[in-house]
């Protein structure tokens, strides 16, 4: 009541003090609405002009944001024709650039800087509670400045000062938008990097985490990210999605993957699906060309267990897995899951493609299978951008020399062998697969074309996520997957595999493929999907901050 009482006699000295003030004169309505046409370049009516600034009077000008200072009319005038002389000036210091780029910008460079000493190897006696609240701080950060990038796309309107001195620097290829973009995206995904580099926490802890803290929708490495499952599920599968050269929240090297005869991006993770206008039926055709020649009956025959090539692989298997627990319980050097990734490889390339690998590790589908499943800098790292054009530069002979090996391998096999490009839709074609040719026929793909679909998706998916899960799941033998020493009570409670000592139910299939879905489940191998947004999107609550549009 007294917090009132001294409200209103606040208000009340208020009014004695500044004079009443009547409409928005005809020459500051003048001057307001050919500032921010310059600045938005479109007309703007009155009536969103005249809350933006001040009213004048005889005697003063008062702004009507924030506080009120009283400003002389002689200072007022002076202030305008400053203005006037010098209108890029007035549209910087009138932006919120200032507050809303480059402080945030600032900040975002102290706290990645900070995140990255706080813990193991820098800091080891950090405590999960502390490097918690820093994560959370960097995040909060880059919400803030990814916003920023999102919404503005370098435009001259966002009041960048290379606009003002040199407007050929600005735009979305200028000097100051390029270093703010590769600076959104290393200093987003810095938590990423730090956790699974260092073996602080695992990698997918920094999108629960920024799910917890934000909502369902938050940024990450400068992406709008959506945290919710019905919402993403319903996009995948039936939604318009334009697509383009990414893995996850990382963008890809363009070059580093072949196009059609005409020019055409072919790779499969970056073509468009759905009711988009980019779609051409390709990604259509190439799930269904696929699941023509190597995903049929004659793949699921030479999986069966009674398959000779099948039964040497599980030998080799059970034979290294026996040594490998047995140093384990001993404490020795258990040498890690090297013999998942064989097993793993054999399978793949002799179900998919009908390849037997052999047992000399010297020939050269061996070596050529064994390079393509091994996560190094020459086989996927040099996809990625920014490593990717130094790396893909040092290994530039090596990259080449096993891509065409993998290239004829997949080009002689059996699989392959009958290959025609697919010249109507199949008649056995699901009602979601017919959708996603668009309305168009199948594209005309020739074999080559195909296998140079074929190799880009087998590196970085048909290999890497068959191993993903089987260690996830072997690692319920040696100990349990190590989520890290900075992760919460919570996270360290969650099993991320079967415990240590589960007796898994082999024989019964139906229970082994419960465990081996719930497992995918904790710990998926690949927990992101991206896509570019086909419109003006707005979400209903950023990060905390409300609604937001996004173009």
């Amino acid at each position: 009541e007294d917090h009132a009482v001294g409200k209103d006699q606040s208000l009340a000295l208020a009014r004695k003090m500044v004079p009443a003030m009547g409409p928005p004169s005809a020459s500051y309505m003048e001057r307001k609405r050919a500032a921010v046409g310059r600045a938005k370049g479109s007309t703007i009516d009155d009536a969103r002009i005249a809350p933006r600034g001040g009213f004048d009077t005889p005697d003063v000008k008062i702004m009507s944001r924030g506080a009120t200072p009283l400003l002389p009319r002689s200072t007022a005038s002076s202030a305008d024709s400053c203005c006037a002389a010098c209108p890029c000036l007035f549209d910087f210091a009138s932006s919120c650039w200032l507050t809303g780029c480059v402080l945030p910008l600032c900040a975002s460079v102290c706290c990645t800087c900070t995140l990255a000493c706080a813990g193991p190897p820098c800091s080891p006696c950090t405590t999960p509670e502390c490097y918690m609240s820093l994560e959370r701080m960097q995040s909060a950060v880059h919400n803030h400045i990814a916003l920023w990038k999102l919404q503005h796309q370098g435009e001259p309107s966002a009041g960048c000062p290379c606009y003002m001195c040199c407007g050929c620097l600005n735009g979305c290829c200028g000097l100051f938008w390029v270093l703010m973009d590769m600076w959104t995206y290393i200093g987003g995904g810095a938590p990423i990097t730090f956790n699974s580099v260092f073996g602080r926490s695992a990698g997918w802890t920094t999108y629960t985490r920024r799910q917890a803290w934000f909502g369902g929708t938050f940024a990450l490495s400068s992406k709008l990210c959506i945290a919710d499952a019905d919402r993403v599920n319903k996009q995948l599968l039936d939604g318009p999605m334009d697509r383009d050269y990414y893995l996850g929240v990382h963008p890809l090297r363009p070059m580093s993957f072949d196009t059609f005869s005409d020019g055409k991006k072919s790779f499969p993770l970056a073509l468009p699906s759905g009711a988009c206008p980019m779609n051409g039926g390709a990604h259509a055709t190439f799930h269904s060309s696929f699941g023509r020649y190597l995903w049929n009956d004659k793949a699921a025959e030479r999986m069966q267990a009674s398959n000779p090539v099948v039964q040497r692989a599980a030998a080799e298997m059970k034979h290294n897995f026996a040594h490998a627990k047995r140093a384990f319980e001993a404490g020795e050097d258990w040498g890690g899951l090297w013999f998942v990734d064989l097993f793993c490889t054999r399978l793949v390339f002799w179900g998919m493609v009908g390849v037997d690998m052999g047992d000399d590790p010297s020939s050269e589908v061996y070596r050529t299978a064994m390079w393509a499943q091994n996560n190094n800098p020459a086989t996927s790292r040099h996809m990625v951008v920014p490593p990717g054009e130094v790396i893909g530069k040092v290994y530039a002979a090596q990259i080449e020399e096993k891509v065409a090996s993998l290239r004829k391998i997949f080009a002689a096999s059996p699989a392959l062998a009958d290959y025609e490009p697919l010249e109507a839709i199949p008649e056995d074609a699901s009602e979601l697969r017919r959708a996603d040719y668009h309305g168009h026929p199948p594209r005309r793909v020739s074999k080559a074309e195909f296998i140079d679909q074929l190799v880009p998706a087998t590196i970085i998916a048909g290999l890497l996520g068959p191993k993903t899960l089987a260690n996830a799941l072997m690692m319920s033998f040696f100990g349990g997957l190590d989520i890290g020493p900075l992760s919460t009570a919570e996270e360290r409670a969650t099993p991320q595999c079967p415990p240590p000592g589960f007796d898994f139910p082999f024989g019964d299939d139906d229970k082994l493929r419960l465990v081996i879905l719930e497992s995918l489940r904790l710990a998926p191998a690949v927990y992101e999907t991206v896509f570019l947004l086909p419109e003006e999107s707005s979400v209903a609550d950023y990060a905390g901050f409300g609604a937001k549009r996004v173009p």
